[in-house]
């Protein structure tokens, strides 16, 4: 979580990007209960590094927060009850945890393509062009999107704000990134308000090495408590996430754009390997398999074609270089 909430901090992918995969992968960790700690921990490490950032005045998009923290929060909840079943004790997937995991994946790939696509960039504005219908709509379009995937995997309204705001209007990353942030920070305290808390996810009752009620629900057989004493995993990381997020942020604001770029290589790299490594489907069940490659294609082909066109798709005027 050290990396993580630095992560967090940093850059458009939020400490998910450490957090669920070495959960679902390393740890075997259900992919729901990884979820609920992502946005739990999120919550307190990209909540502090929203605070810093609004507290020293780093420039962010006020309008790209707005828009994306309400919709957001309306994806979040529909995908919720939609792909999710609250009568079971973590609030599980109606759909196969595989594809959750290869989906994160594919999310992570195309965000260090986004930001690829972003750097070959010369001309970036300093704010939205507002009042533009269009710009309003797709920002919308892209927060609800964005709140789907967050209540999947426990992050993604950074991501699609970013994508949005940075490739597709040519905002600058310096903004980009902040105001993604904030805005996952929002997204992040309705996870832990909705599931840590009225679900009571964060209510654990443990004996010896084995959790035993959750939700003041009893859990028969107990369950190991390494896997699924939230609040104790929770608990361990929330003094590292504190301060490791708000140094993401005062960091990034120093870094170049290439180190910027270079580092959430890294991160989607070794995100990629380790599902290749640790997700035998992939080896096993063709449909996964097909489907990985497929969504990783989409996902590619769809936002190299959006950035081609962007300006005449949201009628967008010649940007304004920023230093």
């Amino acid at each position: 979580m050290a990396l993580g909430s630095f992560v967090a901090g940093s850059t458009p992918l939020g400490g998910g990007a450490v957090a669920f995969p070495v959960f679902t992968k390393i740890l075997e960790v259900p992919a729901a209960v990884a979820r609920t700690f992502s946005l739990s921990i999120q919550a307190v490490g990209m909540g502090t590094a929203a605070a810093t950032i609004l507290i020293t005045k780093r420039p962010v998009s006020s309008i790209a927060i707005l828009v994306c923290g309400v919709t957001g929060t309306c994806g979040f909840l529909v995908a919720l009850f939609a792909f999710g079943s609250p009568s079971t004790m973590f609030w599980t997937y109606t759909i196969p945890s595989e594809y959750v995991k290869v989906t994160f994946t594919v999310i992570l790939a195309a965000t260090a393509y986004i930001v690829w696509l972003s750097g070959r960039r010369g001309h970036l504005a300093e704010r939205l062009p507002l009042p533009n219908v269009r710009v309003l709509v797709g920002l919308s379009a892209f927060g609800f999107a964005g709140g789907i995937a967050a209540a999947l995997i426990g992050s993604g309204v950074n991501v699609f704000l970013f994508l949005f705001v940075v490739v597709l209007v040519g905002i600058h990353p310096r903004i980009g990134v902040p105001s993604a942030v904030v805005a996952m920070s929002i997204i992040s305290l309705v996870g832990l308000l909705v599931l840590g808390l009225i679900h009571g996810q964060l209510s654990v009752d443990v004996l010896g090495e084995t959790v035993t009620s959750v939700g003041g629900r009893a859990v028969t057989p107990p369950l190991p408590m390494n896997q699924y004493d939230l609040y104790g995993l929770w608990l361990a990381a929330v003094p590292v996430v504190a301060w490791g997020a708000p140094l993401g942020a005062w960091v990034v604001h120093r870094l170049s754009k290439r180190s910027i770029e270079l580092f959430i290589a890294f991160i989607a790299s070794l995100e990629v390997a380790t599902t290749a490594l640790f997700l035998p489907q992939l080896r096993t069940d063709p449909l996964l398999a097909g489907y990985s490659v497929a969504a990783l294609g989409l996902a590619l082909v769809g936002v190299a074609l959006f950035e081609r066109h962007r300006q005449r798709i949201l009628r967008l005027a010649p940007a304004v270089v920023v230093e």
